[in-house]
């Protein structure tokens, strides 16, 4: 009887679980950062302690309690061409400071693990929405964050990647880095971005980077329900934010 119980316990404990909750939050996003042949180590080095300080501001952490949930997901990926691209973080909940902190410093202190190749910004968007599956989060929406200072010039077809990652619903913004490209922005905009409130931010420059990650974080956290269902006040701290312009 004894072997029978202990047959029956390890027989339901290796079923798989039914029915279980994924943590609700606001937005799930991945944030994708260019890591191809055209970005050099010091470009590179910029990108990380942009992104890191933007998750230290107190501006963008209130936003992220701010929501219904009062919880996001976070993942950073990094690619280049078509065969090269890698989780460098994996999937984060935020619930308030303490944890966007963590992050800031869990980010300072990614390494590069691509130091070079094409531009495939097609095969990165793949990758980044296949990176939503089975992260454990339900949100009111999935977000990719795709920086590149670069053109898609490898890989699969740019139209057909978007028209892919679009049938998820997940919406894709942009960061154009103007570095090389004076009009990468029209690109994006033409080529890259789409889905719901789809939007794209400007860096002039990779020193640039630091306000355009932060603009481009802020606005995608408060674009969310909040919990007074008012949204954001629009002159919430206007002043600081006109200065990363």
């Amino acid at each position: 009887m004894l072997r029978l119980v202990c047959f029956i316990l390890v027989f339901v404990c290796s079923l798989p679980r039914v029915g279980a909750a994924d943590i609700p939050v606001d937005i799930e996003l991945v944030l994708a950062i260019d890591c191809s042949s055209s970005v050099d180590d010091e470009e590179f080095a910029l990108q990380v302690s942009g992104m890191a300080n933007a998750f230290r501001d107190p501006m963008i952490q209130d936003a992220i309690q701010n929501g219904v949930e009062g919880a996001i997901g976070i993942s950073i990926i990094q690619w280049s061409s078509e065969r090269f691209q890698n989780v460098a973080v994996h999937w984060r909940l935020l619930t308030g400071p303490a944890d966007a902190n963590n992050l800031a410093n869990e980010i300072e202190a990614m390494p590069r693990t691509i130091g070079t190749g094409a531009t495939s910004i097609a095969n990165a968007l793949l990758f980044a929405a296949n990176s939503f599956n089975g992260n454990g989060m339900e949100g009111f929406r999935r977000v990719i964050d795709m920086s590149a200072d670069g053109e898609n010039n490898q890989g699969l077809d740019i139209h057909i990647a978007r028209a892919q990652v679009l049938a998820r619903g997940i919406t894709i913004n942009g960061l154009a880095i103007r570095n090389e490209f004076p009009n990468l922005d029209i690109y994006f905009e033409d080529r890259v971005i789409g889905g719901d409130r789809a939007f794209t931010e400007v860096a002039k420059d990779y020193e640039d980077y630091r306000n355009a990650i932060f603009r481009k974080l802020f606005r995608e956290l408060r674009d969310v329900p909040v919990a007074d269902g008012s949204g954001l006040d629009p002159s919430w701290n206007e002043a600081r934010l006109m200065e990363r312009r």
